[in-house]
C-alpha cells in the first residue's frame, strides 16, 4: 500500500484555528503573564502620575506668581551742537571712551536718589534696575522692574533724568557750557512690558521634569520588586539541588 505524503508544515497547523482573514486569533496579550502585565501597568502609572503632577505644579507656580512690569528708558549722549567742527570728533571719541563710566554712574546714589520719591529706597531700586550700553553706541538703556505698572515707568523716567544731570555735571566744558549733550530719547511709559509668566509654558516644563523623575522612580520601583523574587528563586533552586544530591 502506498502511503500518502503529508507535508510537515501541515502538522504545525493542527489544533490552531484560523479566522477568515488568516490570523490565528491569538493576541500579544495572550502570551504575557499577569505578573508582567501588572509590572507594565504600575510602571506606566508612576510615569503618568508624575507627569500630571509636575504639570499641575508648574501651572500652579505660574498662576500664583505676581505680574511684574519692566519699563525701559533710553538716554543718548552726543557732542553739543554748538561745538566747532574741529572739536566734534574729539568729543565724540571722549563720549565713546567714557560709556562704561556712564554705565556705572547710573548705579550711584546720586542718580538713584532722584527716583526715591515713590515709596522705595535706593537699595530696593538698585536691585530691580538693569543698565545696558549697546556695544559701540552712545546709548544707555535703563530697565526698571516693579509690581506696579505706573510706578515702574515713573521710577525709570526719574532715573533717566538723574543720569542725564550727572553726566552733564561731570562732562568737560567750553566757555562755561558743557561739551556733551544728554537727551532722553525714550521714556519708560512708552516702553513698558508685562513679565507675567506663561501658564502653559510652565506646565510644559513641570510636566517634562515630572516625566523624567517619574521614569527614574518607576525604574527604581521595578528593580526593588524584582530583587526579592530573584533571591527566592535562587534559594529554591539551591534547595532542589541539595535534595537531588
Amino acid at each position: 500500500m502506498v502511503k500518502k505524503f503529508v507535508p510537515i508544515y501541515s502538522y504545525a497547523n493542527i489544533g490552531v484555528s484560523r479566522r477568515a482573514d488568516g490570523n490565528t486569533g491569538e493576541n500579544w496579550g495572550d502570551h504575557v503573564s499577569p505578573r508582567v502585565k501588572n509590572v507594565i501597568v504600575r510602571f506606566l502609572g508612576i510615569v503618568l502620575g508624575a507627569t500630571v503632577l509636575g504639570a499641575a505644579l508648574g501651572a500652579g507656580v505660574a498662576a500664583l506668581r505676581p505680574e511684574s512690569y519692566t519699563s525701559t528708558t533710553t538716554v543718548m549722549v552726543t557732542p553739543t551742537k554748538s561745538l566747532p567742527s574741529t572739536q566734534t570728533e574729539t568729543v565724540s571719541q571722549y563720549i565713546l571712551s567714557n560709556m562704561p563710566t556712564y554705565n556705572n554712574l547710573a548705579m550711584t546714589s546720586s542718580v538713584l536718589q532722584e527716583a526715591a520719591d515713590h515709596g522705595k529706597g535706593t537699595d530696593e531700586i538698585s536691585k530691580d534696575l538693569t543698565v545696558e550700553v549697546p556695544t559701540g553706541s552712545s546709548l544707555i538703556k535703563l530697565a526698571y522692574t516693579d509690581a506696579d505698572k505706573e510706578r515702574s515707568a515713573a521710577i525709570a523716567d526719574d532715573l533717566a533724568a538723574g543720569l542725564r544731570d550727572s553726566i552733564r555735571q561731570f562732562s568737560p566744558q567750553s566757555d562755561g557750557a558743557p561739551q556733551v549733550d544728554v537727551s532722553i530719547v525714550q521714556k519708560g511709559s512708552s516702553a513698558t512690558t508685562s513679565d507675567k509668566p506663561s501658564v502653559s509654558q510652565w506646565a510644559l516644563i513641570g510636566g517634562t521634569l515630572g516625566a523624567v523623575l517619574g521614569l527614574a522612580a518607576a525604574q527604581a520601583a521595578t528593580r526593588r520588586r524584582a530583587a526579592p523574587r530573584h533571591h527566592t528563586s535562587s534559594a529554591t533552586a539551591g534547595q532542589n539541588d541539595a535534595l537531588w544530591s
